[in-house]
């Protein structure tokens, strides 16, 4: 069965064809999403969905396996939404075999990628470009309220489906409990969902690096911050990137994944980390960085801070509304890594106190399992994703 590639938009016309040999002898820091997954001899398609605001966010499906019999399109799906500054390639990166995208595709999954607005797919507005200040006016409560809600709808409208399987990664999760707690009425579209490192309450993040997002203020010093726009790094950033994240400096580059993320340098591939770092960070606004400072700050889960004169205005109250966590009705199963720095044990057991349709609480066994390996490490299919389908299958 040979990949192909289409490109769909609302009208789900494809535009693209199926020749994948140039992409065999193209390295794979140099490929996109859909051309990573056609090279490993997948199906892949490319959609797009609007948001209420205008953003045009592109989604990157994986309708099936080469390894199944047919094509038929009642597949149970999955939407996997990645975290900040990352991307669909992130689901896709470890390769056929290992990768949670492929792993649910081969067990008879309709897989799809999100990509939340801001990052390098999905850098289209309807009114906007990205070199205005205001495309780059959101966090992540707009990802929950504007981008879950275009996306899902979109999907299910596709797939003639009722429902998804739900994936979300660090703030993947603060996006699904934002829209869950905001619009409740979503709560039924999701069959059931996995929380990944769920980033929701921050008392106890351990990264001191990320600790600085804390040090943000509010009101006109935070509007001048995200006004400085995007965190970005150029594309040719890769090729540098190549020779200087070798084997030789393999210890200094991981480095900078394990001061955020938490130390955990046996699960990380060397061989792996040029391509990880060609495509992360993959673009966010400063907005949804200093939103998450605010709940390191306060130890809550709220709205973002424009500050009391600005937080009248918007909200009618001096401090920002939190979110209503007893509105989540959804099904949902937390997993933890014991070695995170942003998603700690204590901060999940105060989340999973707080939501009233509890499934799992869940700790991948390893001691230093850290937040980015539930998408990174060489080993998470056996420590994590078997479990996980496994899971998904007999709910």
């Amino acid at each position: 069965m040979r990949a192909c590639l289409c490109v769909c938009g609302n009208t789900g016309n494809i535009v693209d064809g199926n020749d994948r040999s140039g992409l065999l002898k193209k390295p794979d820091y140099k490929l996109s999403t859909p051309e990573m997954v056609m090279k490993n001899g997948y199906p892949v398609e490319i959609h797009e969905a609007t948001t209420k605001d205008g953003y045009i966010l592109s989604m990157h499906r994986i309708p099936y396996s080469p390894k199944s019999n047919n094509s038929r399109t009642n597949r149970p799906v999955v939407f996997l939404q990645h975290g900040l500054f990352c991307s669909s390639i992130d689901w896709v990166i470890l390769g056929p075999g290992k990768a949670l995208a492929y792993l649910l595709a081969d067990e008879g999954y309709d897989v799809w990628l999100g990509n939340a607005r801001g990052n390098v797919y999905s850098l289209k507005h309807t009114t906007l470009t990205p070199q205005q200040k205001d495309f780059w006016n959101f966090s992540w409560h707009e990802m929950g309220t504007y981008d879950l809600p275009a996306v899902i709808d979109y999907i299910l409208a596709r797939t003639r489906q009722q429902d998804v399987y739900y994936i979300g990664h660090s703030m993947g999760t603060t996006m699904f409990f934002v829209l869950t707690s905001l619009k409740p009425e979503y709560n039924t579209k999701f069959r059931l969902t996995i929380a990944f490192a769920p980033v929701v309450f921050m008392s106890d993040v351990k990264s001191d690096i990320s600790k600085l997002a804390a040090f943000s203020r509010t009101g006109k010093q935070a509007d001048q911050l995200y006004n400085s726009g995007i965190f970005f790094p150029p594309r040719t950033w890769a090729e540098h990137i190549q020779v200087a994240c070798n084997n030789r400096t393999f210890t200094l580059c991981s480095t900078l994944i394990f001061l955020v993320a938490g130390f955990d340098p046996q699960e990380l591939d060397p061989k792996l980390l040029p391509v990880i770092l060609a495509h992360y960070p993959a673009g966010s606004s400063m907005k949804a960085l200093v939103h998450y400072g605010q709940l390191m700050r306060t130890g809550k889960f709220q709205q973002y801070d424009h500050g009391r004169a600005l937080n009248i205005m918007y909200y009618g109250t001096l401090e920002p509304p939190p979110y209503n966590l007893s509105a989540v009705t959804a099904p949902v199963s937390l997993y933890n890594g014991k070695n995170d720095w942003l998603s700690s044990i204590k901060d999940t057991e105060k989340l999973y106190s707080k939501l009233p349709n509890i499934v799992g609480m869940n700790q991948v066994p390893l001691d230093t399992f850290n937040h980015a390996d539930f998408q990174w490490a060489k080993n998470a299919k056996t420590l994590l994703y078997n479990d996980v389908i496994k899971f998904m299958k007999n709910y």
